[in-house]
């Protein structure tokens, strides 16, 4: 769930640095698949709803941590930020000043931090105390391997949301809601830019908008730090109000 630009540098970077990162992407998916084996081999007639509600579960969770880190990217600091500002701030806020950026970026631009970590997540799973820890609990390893495949997955996610003709199977996914659909995101990408951060299926959007959760954050961080949110990014440059790709199409097709 890194920034949507995060990996810009790799644009001029040396083939074998790519192929590095991409091969280090790519040892997520054995593991993920070999995790997902063994939680099938593990379960009883009894296993199966539990196992398919804790998958719910980390779907769901998956989708708040990805709202909650694009809300602080959006929200707080810039890119002088220590640590998080060169990361993930700056990418964040110039994909608002041009959303159809990312189109531009090699898969392993747009995955390589999300998918690195998420296999190193996983060799974690593998060690003997989680696997005690794991063993008769459906629901907790399901949760664990949704919330780890949705987290992984957010940045490409939202790269498939902003494109014009994403994959077959991935509309297919986006018109039922599965993951993240381009009608979903759009309202992310319209004035006045403060919600809808949830890029992972989006599930979580209307509910917390409409709670107006993101406001009580702030102003709960107003009152701790004395910060006011987005007031760097009032001085930042005008957000960029064009297309993004496929929120274009109709509700119908999300």
């Amino acid at each position: 769930m890194g920034s949507p630009q995060a990996g810009r540098r790799l644009l001029t970077a040396a083939p074998r640095s790519r192929a590095a990162w991409g091969a280090a992407s790519l040892l997520a998916l054995p593991l993920g698949a070999a995790q997902v084996c063994a939680l099938l081999a593990s379960l009883d007639a009894h296993d199966v709803l539990p196992a398919l509600l804790g998958a719910l579960a980390g779907a769901v969770a998956a989708d708040a941590a990805s709202g909650l880190v694009h809300w602080a990217c959006d929200t707080w600091g810039d890119e002088r930020t220590p640590i998080v500002g060169e990361r993930l701030i700056r990418g964040f806020r110039e994909h608002h000043r041009d959303p159809r950026a990312m189109l531009a970026h090699h898969w392993v631009e747009v995955n390589r931090e999300s998918a690195v970590a998420a296999g190193a997540v996983l060799l974690l799973l593998w060690l003997p105390p989680v696997q005690h820890a794991l063993a008769g609990q459906p629901a907790l390893h399901a949760f664990a391997l949704t919330f780890i495949a949705y987290g992984a997955a957010a940045n490409q996610l939202h790269y498939w949301a902003h494109l014009d003709a994403p994959p077959g199977a991935v509309r297919w996914l986006q018109r039922r809601g599965a993951i993240l659909s381009p009608a979903r995101h759009a309202r992310h990408h319209r004035a006045p830019w403060t919600r809808a951060y949830c890029i992972s299926t989006g599930w979580l959007n209307p509910l917390l908008d409409a709670a107006g959760a993101w406001r009580a954050l702030e102003r709960a961080v107003t009152r701790i730090t004395g910060a006011s949110p987005r007031a760097v990014s009032r001085t930042a440059g005008p957000r960029r109000a064009g297309r993004m790709g496929g929120a274009a199409r109709s509700p119908e097709e999300t």
